[in-house]
C-alpha cells in the first residue's frame, strides 16, 4: 500500500511539473514561433514528448533529492 501511495504522489507531481512546463512552453511558443501547420506538427511530435520526458526526469530527481536528504 505504501508503494502505491508513493507512485501516486510521484505521478501527480510529474503531472504538475508537466503542466507548468506546458504553460511556459505555450507562452514562449506564442511569442516566438510563427503559426502554421508545420510548427504545430513539430510541437506535437517533437516538443510534447520532450516535455513529457523532462517532467519525468525532473520528478525523479526531485524525489531522489528528498530521499537523500
Amino acid at each position: 500500500m505504501k508503494r502505491l501511495v508513493e507512485r501516486l504522489i510521484y505521478l501527480v507531481f510529474t503531472l504538475f511539473i508537466f503542466v507548468v512546463l506546458w504553460k511556459g512552453t505555450a507562452i514562449l511558443w506564442e511569442a516566438f514561433v510563427p503559426w502554421n501547420y508545420r510548427t504545430d506538427l513539430f510541437g506535437i511530435l517533437i516538443v510534447t514528448p520532450l516535455l513529457i520526458a523532462l517532467s519525468f526526469i525532473l520528478s525523479t530527481l526531485a524525489f531522489q533529492y528528498t530521499k537523500d536528504s
